[in-house]
């Protein structure tokens, strides 16, 4: 099969996973040489085939040009420039469209790797002349735009990158939205001091062990991390201890037909990389044998929450969470890095303002539990919450237990 559409056919399946699109919806594009690659109008992204991906021309029409998208004139634009270009109707950006002109990230992931974005709003927001003349524009300077009532398009290098600025602006509209329903300020977290980290990029396949029972342990928990959108793809990182070094995984989040790399490293060897040195420092200052970071959701959502109230803490309010963690502790980005570890190993897990969530234990099965865990207690509370303003409830506070609030 031609790589091209091998690539395609797995991010399609990808969309549909993560919910980005309904059946039929979306379109994905890339460019090769003077090429464009495109999705045909109305098929199934989640269940491509060869013949569902046409080669319209990318500077003058050929073959297949009236069985491609219906923004094929827009996307031929975009990669005139571009590697490739996505458009998905991601619900939370969707949603988000209604109430704003721009989005303004203020996690770590929407101002590290999207920075703000328009919101157009356009009089036909389908395949309309005037959308194919000022989406290219637009994401000529900007990674990613969103119209008005319809979902976002972004570019990318490539397909894997395309869609890993999808993930972005699908979980930064995600977090502004709920905010905005729970009535928290964003501008109060808008000087939130992040570390400075690598350029995120896609490299070939890795794996420095040979060990079947690693590998397997890997893969599972790139799969649950992918799966259950505890972290965005090709996000969040893993690692195992093994004697003076650890076998570290970096954006880990990944469905089973996407590969990922893991790479041994020195524990007592510092890097530019902030995430890398995180988990060494696991090793260097708590006894865990394993370690899980991710940048969950709902996990920043309810960060923010506790930090408009004044908290230091997230209170879970379902039976098992409240079982689990009495309370889950939040601190901001800016913490040193052996405090955040020796935090997380204390109370399990410890959410990071803005920046993610780092769980540990002695196997990744162990350290997972907690952030999947932390998905279910903040999602729980984010949706109490507001129940609480609608009037249902008179407030998610009335089934925090007072063992949590003094822990």
């Amino acid at each position: 099969m031609d790589k091209i559409k091998e690539d395609m056919i797995k991010i399609g399946r990808a969309m549909l996973d993560l919910g980005f699109q309904n059946t039929h919806s979306g379109n994905i594009s890339v460019r090769f040489k003077d090429e464009i690659y495109i999705t045909k109008t109305g098929s199934m992204k989640g269940h491509l085939e060869e013949r569902d991906i046409v080669l319209p021309g990318l500077f003058e029409p050929k073959y297949g040009l009236f069985q491609s998208s219906s923004e094929t004139g827009t996307h031929r634009e975009i990669l005139k420039y571009a590697g490739a270009a996505i458009h998905a109707h991601s619900l939370p950006a969707t949603l988000y469209s209604y109430i704003t002109e721009e989005v303004r990230p203020i996690d770590f992931l929407g101002k590290t790797y999207t920075g703000n974005f328009p919101v157009v709003e356009f009089e036909y927001p389908v395949g309309s002349k005037e959308m194919e003349e000022q989406i290219p524009i637009i994401l000529k300077e900007k990674t990613a735009m969103i119209v008005k009532t319809h979902g976002p398009f972004v570019r990318g290098d490539n397909v894997y990158d395309a869609f890993f600025k999808l993930n972005i602006v699908d979980y930064s509209t995600e977090i502004l939205l709920y905010l905005n329903l729970l009535g928290v300020n964003p501008n109060k977290f808008k000087e939130l001091k992040y570390p400075e980290t690598e350029k995120h990029f896609f490299s070939k396949t890795i794996k420095e062990t040979e060990d079947r029972e690693l590998l397997k342990q890997f893969k599972r928990t790139a799969y649950d991390i992918f799966y259950l959108k505890l972290s965005p793809f090709n996000t969040g990182s893993l690692s195992v201890e093994d004697g003076s070094e650890m076998l570290f995984a970096p954006n880990i989040s990944s469905p089973d037909y996407i590969d990922f790399n893991i790479y041994r490293k020195k524990i007592r060897e510092d890097t530019e990389d902030y995430f890398e040195n995180l988990h060494r420092a696991v090793y260097t200052y708590t006894t865990s044998k394993s370690a899980i970071f991710t940048h969950s959701v709902f996990g920043m959502i309810q960060g923010f929450k506790a930090l408009d109230e004044g908290s230091d803490r997230v209170i879970p309010i379902d039976a098992e969470g409240n079982y689990l963690y009495p309370a889950i502790p939040v601190i901001t980005p800016d913490e040193p890095i052996k405090k955040i570890v020796e935090t997380a190993s204390k109370y399990k897990i410890v959410i990071i303002a803005g920046l993610g969530a780092l769980s540990v234990g002695h196997t990744p099965g162990h350290s997972i539990h907690h952030n999947s865990s932390l998905k279910n207690i903040a999602y729980l509370k984010t949706k109490l919450q507001i129940m609480g303003k609608l009037g249902r409830i008179k407030s998610a506070n009335d089934f925090e237990s007072e063992r949590g609030k003094n822990w």
